[in-house]
């Protein structure tokens, strides 16, 4: 099953905040990969996120 999503969650090598990135279409795994090697570098990891995941709190 491909996956796509629009809002991704990501880590980029030594950083311990997660970041977070928009597109304006639903994109796959290895599209979001690529344009996030494109504009920021090379995430260490990636994941999908849903409009119906809870939101985190961050506590």
């Amino acid at each position: 099953m491909i996956v796509r999503r629009r809002t991704w969650l990501y880590r980029l090598p030594g950083e311990r905040a997660i970041h977070s990135i928009s597109f304006k279409i639903p994109l796959t795994t290895a599209q979001a990969k690529a344009a996030l090697r494109r504009m920021v570098g090379v995430p260490t990891e990636l994941w999908g996120r849903s409009p119906d995941d809870p939101v985190y709190s961050g506590i």
